[in-house]
């Protein structure tokens, strides 16, 4: 209620103990983009403890070191989070999961303090791996082996 009060739509969740490392956002993982263009690197929070083992996170991360981005699985605390969107070095964050698939985060609210994730939008790397991973559900583009299964349709009665 607070941060839908505060004009939110989502809530980030951090870890239990600390309450400074990040975990979800809602109900879908967290990635975050450091750098642009070909330095590039892709960062989430492992998947351990109290964070959700998403399907589409791991089909993205599997997508982005395929498409030749570096990918690292990390703790990110919501200080790193703010200080590396304000001086500019994390460029982009988005949200994974099987509704959202992949959405960006603009900007996050933490209590008084406010901050822009890049340009406020969808930015390159974000809209690469949603590009790949949706072209591979509506089928335009192959699934890499092992993603799909054949599902036999039920036996009409």
């Amino acid at each position: 209620m607070v941060a839908a009060a505060a004009g939110c739509q989502q809530v980030v969740w951090l870890d239990p103990v600390e309450r400074r490392w990040v975990e979800e956002l809602g109900a879908m993982n967290l990635l975050f983009v450091l750098g642009t263009g070909d330095a590039a690197e892709l960062v989430t929070p492992p998947a351990a403890g109290n964070l959700l083992p998403g399907i589409t996170r791991d089909s993205l991360l599997a997508l982005a070191a395929q498409h030749g981005t570096k990918v690292r699985e990390e703790p990110v605390s919501i200080e790193q989070w703010r200080d590396l969107s304000l001086d500019g070095t994390l460029t982009e964050a988005f949200a994974t999961g099987t509704a959202a698939v992949v959405t960006p985060v603009g900007a996050v609210c933490d209590g008084d303090d406010t901050w822009r994730v890049g340009t406020g939008s969808a930015g390159p790397v974000t809209l690469r791996l949603r590009d790949a991973l949706t072209a591979i559900h509506t089928g335009q583009a192959p699934a890499p082996a092992g993603w799909l299964r054949t599902v036999a349709p039920a036996a009409v009665r």
